[in-house]
């Protein structure tokens, strides 16, 4: 059993957060949003008021929160996580928040044994703990952690402190950028005067056939739960701006359209930049 402070209950930070709670790790949950604790709490775990208070004697302290400021404000916020934290913890940093963010974690907190690890995967891989973790920090690091990281999916270590923010960044960008493409595809496909169905059946047998199942059934039910979130793309497409993309590229192009729609559609699902592009190409 490990002694788990978990910072951040979103949709994914809930169902990563019940998986260790059933492994019987000793679970401390913190979450912004206090609503989100209670199921956690009756499932077993410990609820703290403060990041503060989460982190008090943990072995392990995962963060997985939105962005960067999202984290920022726990650690370092009031009654922030950072300074309760115990000398011989170890941080995994699971949210997507760049490598350069991480580099800066690594330098307000150069003492502590600190590991990237953010996760590809939909909510299902999550519950099912089948989620791909990019693990980005030291061979030491990982070892300490592996037990706890077992639990949530299988382990990628893709290389040094920083890797696996990178790597996700890299994943984040490409599946934003598809989204945008199958949207355009289709909004010249009605242009053009085909169906939706002769485009979606053309765009299988191609590069972007994997993304047709996921687009079709958004299509089909545009009131499905999120899986993740249009703010969320949007979020990660900068950071990848920031992090050095190219400002005349795909990706910032990408950008562009997501942002269009931005505080409106923030909650909704990332297929929802479909309809939004075969919206606009009717005006």
């Amino acid at each position: 059993m490990t002694r788990i402070g978990f910072l951040g209950l979103g949709r994914m930070g809930s169902l990563m957060a019940g998986r260790l709670i059933a492994a019987n790790h000793e679970v401390t949950v913190y979450n912004r949003t206090v609503e989100k604790v209670a199921p956690l709490v009756q499932a077993g775990a410990r609820a703290a008021a403060t990041p503060a208070e989460a982190v008090a004697g943990a072995d392990v302290v995962i963060t997985m929160l939105t962005g960067p400021a999202a984290v920022d404000a726990v650690l370092f916020g009031d009654n922030g996580a950072a300074a309760a934290l115990d000398p011989g913890v170890t941080l995994v940093e699971m949210s997507t928040v760049g490598p350069d963010y991480v580099a800066s974690l690594h330098d307000r907190l150069p003492n502590l044994d600190l590991a990237d690890a953010p996760v590809k995967g939909s909510l299902p891989a999550a519950a099912a703990g089948e989620l791909v973790i990019l693990f980005g920090g030291g061979d030491k690091t990982l070892a300490r952690v592996r037990e706890v990281l077992d639990v949530l999916g299988k382990v990628q270590h893709v290389g040094p402190l920083g890797a696996g923010a990178a790597v996700k960044l890299v994943v984040n960008v490409a599946l934003c950028g598809s989204f945008v493409l199958v949207g355009e595809a289709l909004a010249l496909g009605d242009r053009l005067g085909l169906s939706t169905e002769t485009t979606m059946a053309a765009l299988s047998g191609t590069a972007l056939g994997s993304l047709v199942p996921r687009v079709r059934a958004r299509l089909d039910n545009p009131e499905a739960p999120t899986q993740f979130s249009y703010g969320l793309a949007t979020k990660d497409l900068k950071l990848a701006l920031e992090a050095g993309a190219p400002s005349g590229g795909v990706i910032a192009a990408a950008h562009q359209q997501f942002a269009g729609e931005l505080p409106r559609l923030s909650e909704s699902d990332i297929g929802e930049i479909v309809a939004v592009l075969r919206r606009a190409s009717t005006r």
